[in-house]
């Protein structure tokens, strides 16, 4: 063997085969590029892509957080559209399908004028069923000029084989990078290094091909002459790649190694001396274990060095690590990102930090992704600690209120309280500041008690000079409620009075949360007018409520008050308004990114539908039952049980329905919230006769009385009348109830005429007309045929069936290949 005079060991050198599997990328919307560690994928598509002329979006996975996963993902998007990027952030990671169809609706949007790659390295880190059911969704959508390559060492998507049948994905696997005997000598010959036949098979023998295993023994033949045979990689590393570097590399390397990909910036602070950047110039000129990626500024260590580096790292001295970690933690919280901050300071072991970043975090990033965790920081954060950052405590607290962890609630409570008594020291003002926030934060556990919370916001208000600094006032107050009557109503024959309490009591509330919740008294009072049939007096404290949400900007509620107005709107026949304030609603929703209320206007369309009896224009999750995934919070579900409730009914699932009245019951006693147990006991009613167990249906319908009559609350018995005609007027000859039975049917009469006059002005012809080219690609929809497999079909282009598609969405009022299936399904 004879060596040439120069050597460039960080030549790359890839085999033909991987090249021509990778020409591929472009012919479809998935590639899975699939090899063990230290193969070189990620240098393969990183290299081959730069020379195709496509526009790259890279994200690397670090962990298997899904909303980190989701974060990442969209600010590689914000590179195209940083507005749209940020619409994706607010809607958060979607995890059911009406998020995941918002989501693909805002990245079909992004323009992709040039074909465009978005490589997730590393993606098998992630390892959830979640993220791999959005990419799959993602990928069988085929968003033209968008295609999707993850790197990964090995396969977990769980469709991976049915989705390679269907040609949606391409897997490029092992084989194609590893080296034959003849294809080492060619990249030693491109590094400057000349073998014989009998060393390349050699190296073939002992490295099976191995492109890490090939590097490092290059590296090491050129400091020794000679090629040694060393099994462990980890020490071939090191003496082929470690050792060679001063003393002073080394270190700067322990300093880095904290970090996957790290900026100057970072390697600045972490460093605290003036050469790092000359430091980085040498180690990225010597070895291609560090990368520097130009586009995004970041250095990259390879896994392979990683691990052998973090292995030395944690065999250092506890101090030392401890230092580095709170410099990762001061790092951190100086960004804004809270979360990383804590986790290092937790390592550091510097409790101070913590809680700062979760003062400063004020509870934004804490989600059910997090929960284990944080509750793991402040359960082993020593008590002095706690006392000095008291407003940490209550942002904990009232995390902790959120997700029902009803003790460790009580107990943050109680540390807090013990503390501020303890601390001697404590500014008046400050004290009072804290014990404000404090009954702002208890005021919650009086939920949905509207004097009880009262009293604390009252004595709140005493103690604060300015609205509270810990309540996130853009936070939905109705919990994606369309109804706030329907929250606050709970006790039989107060309604009147609970609805002059909630008058007197929110601007109380207002003064200390920056009028967080605006107008929602309004709503109350005119949702009451309502239900009692005083259509005029609704419709004009509705407006009322209205223009007090909109100057506030108070999403909640001015969705509940524009499903008022949608009721209304209904009772006078005017199904041109009801469907141009849906259409301004999720207008509205997706314009100023009120994600968290997608579900609920997907309740309010399936109420006004469920009236009708139009099964068609109600969503599947409804339908079916499936609310695990929703967005809503608990308060709302007895809501949703009472739309539930009516499709069943509609549906005639009358066995379903009695079967899970109980559970209906069950969450509408949980505060309590009466609406919803007056329309379960209709319903009840309702199944019950039409099974023919007329004594039991009776029964059930005077319980509904008996809880809404003192109230006057008549509309949801005219709201279903047409289930409960014949019990109704049984009870009314039998002189009960008479007189409010007799005002219900006379508002049901109206009632009645509105939805003849909808149903026949615009549900006639309840399916509109398709063309013969529509009813075909209808069809092939229905099969599960992708555009492609379409397009091959009919033998027309992929745009021409988009463009098709989407007049067929419009025609049937849907906005998804899913939802035309079910749309055609219940023809």
């Amino acid at each position: 063997m004879q060596q040439t005079k120069k050597y460039n060991t960080r030549s790359l050198y890839f085999p033909e085969r991987l090249t021509r599997a990778m020409d591929e990328i472009f012919s479809y919307p998935l590639t899975v590029v699939d090899a063990p560690m230290g193969y070189g994928k990620t240098t393969a598509v990183r290299e081959y892509l730069s020379d195709s002329g496509a526009n790259i979006l890279w994200q690397r996975i670090y962990d298997n957080n899904t909303t980190d996963f989701w974060n990442g993902f969209c600010r590689q998007l914000g590179e195209l559209d940083d507005a749209r990027s940020q619409s994706l952030i607010q809607l958060g990671f979607p995890n059911e399908i009406i998020s995941l169809q918002e989501a693909l609706k805002i990245i079909e949007d992004i323009e992709l004028p040039i074909k465009t790659v978005f490589v997730i390295d590393d993606y098998h880190i992630v390892d959830k069923i979640e993220v791999n059911s959005f990419i799959e969704f993602l990928i069988q959508n085929e968003i033209t000029n968008l295609y999707v390559v993850l790197t990964v060492r090995y396969i977990a998507l769980p469709n991976f084989f049915e989705l390679k049948l269907k040609g949606y994905l391409l897997h490029i696997t092992q084989e194609y990078f590893e080296f034959s005997a003849n294809e080492i000598k060619k990249y030693y010959k491109l590094c400057g290094v000349s073998l014989k036949d009998s060393d390349a098979d050699m190296l073939y023998s002992l490295t099976e091909g191995w492109i890490s295993a090939l590097y490092l023994l290059m590296l090491n033949y050129l400091e020794e002459g000679s090629f040694i045979t060393i099994g462990n990689i980890y020490k071939l590393v090191e003496k082929a790649v470690y050792m060679p570097f001063s003393d002073e590399i080394k270190e700067f390397l322990q300093t880095v190694c904290l970090f996957d990909g790290f900026s100057l910036e970072q390697a600045n602070h972490m460093w605290q001396k003036e050469n790092a950047e000359k430091l980085l110039v040498e180690i990225t000129n010597k070895n291609a274990f560090i990368k520097f990626d130009e586009k995004t500024k970041i250095y990259q260590i390879h896994n392979i060095f990683m691990k052998f580096l973090t292995d030395i790292f944690e065999h250092r001295e506890m101090g030392y690590k401890k230092q580095l970690y709170k410099k990762g933690a001061d790092w951190y919280l100086a960004n804004g990102e809270y979360l990383l901050s804590m986790r290092y300071a937790y390592m550091a072991g510097d409790f101070d930090i913590l809680l700062k970043a979760m003062e400063l975090d004020k509870g934004h990033s804490i989600n059910s992704d997090y929960k284990e965790l944080i509750i793991k920081y402040v359960e082993e954060c020593p008590n002095v600690n706690k006392q000095n950052f008291p407003y940490a405590m209550l942002v904990y607290a009232r995390r902790m209120f959120t997700f029902n962890e009803v003790v460790l609630f009580k107990k943050a409570c109680g540390q807090f309280l013990t503390n501020i008594q303890n601390m001697d020291s404590l500014d008046a003002d400050l004290k009072n500041t804290l014990l404000g926030e404090y009954q702002l934060l208890l005021s919650f556990t009086g939920y949905n008690d509207i004097e009880k919370m009262s009293e604390y916001h009252r004595r709140a208000c005493s103690l604060l000079k300015s609205p509270s600094s810990i309540l996130d006032g853009k936070a939905s107050w109705t919990f994606g409620s369309p109804s706030v009557l329907y929250m606050f109503h709970r006790k039989t024959g107060e309604l009147e009075k609970e609805v002059q309490i909630i008058k007197k009591a929110m601007p109380f509330y207002y003064q200390i949360t920056n009028r967080h919740g605006k107008g929602a008294e309004y709503v109350m009072e005119a949702e009451r007018y309502y239900y009692m049939g005083d259509f005029d007096n609704a419709e004009i404290i509705m407006y009322q409520a209205l223009q007090e949400a909109n100057e506030s900007s108070q999403s909640g509620i001015i969705i509940c008050a524009v499903f008022l107005q949608i009721k209304l709107a209904f009772i006078k026949g005017d199904f041109s308004g009801v469907l141009l304030l849906f259409k301004q609603l999720r207008q509205d929703i997706n314009e100023k990114k009120w994600y968290l209320f997608m579900h609920t206007l997907d309740m309010c369309e399936a109420y006004i539908y469920s009236c009708l009896k139009i099964n068609e224009h109600i969503q599947p999750w409804i339908k079916s039952g499936e609310f695990k995934n929703t967005r809503l919070f608990f308060p709302s579900i007895a809501f949703l049980n009472i739309i539930y409730g009516r499709v069943l009914l509609v549906n005639r699932e009358n066995l379903k329905l009695l079967g899970t009245a109980e559970q209906f019951i069950e969450t509408a006693s949980f505060f309590p919230n009466l609406l919803g147990q007056v329309y379960t006991y209709i319903y009840i009613a309702a199944a019950k006769r039409q099974i023919y167990r007329h004594e039991e249906a009776v029964a059930s319908l005077k319980q509904a009385l008996e809880i809404a009559i003192p109230d006057g609350l008549y509309m949801p018995f005219v709201e279903n009348c047409d289930f409960i005609m014949e019990i109704l007027e049984q009870l009314h000859r039998e002189n009960t109830y008479r007189k409010e039975i007799g005002r219900i049917l006379e508002l049901f009469e109206d009632y009645a005429m509105a939805s003849k006059k909808i149903l026949e002005t615009y549900f006639a012809d309840k399916k509109p007309k398709l063309t013969e080219r529509e009813n075909e690609i209808s069809k092939l929809v229905m099969q599960g045929l992708t555009n492609k497999e379409i397009s091959k079909t009919l033998f027309i282009s992929e745009n021409t069936i988009k463009t098709q598609l989407k007049s067929i969405f419009e025609k049937v009022g849907v906005n998804s290949r899913s939802l035309l299936k079910h749309y055609l399904l219940d023809d």
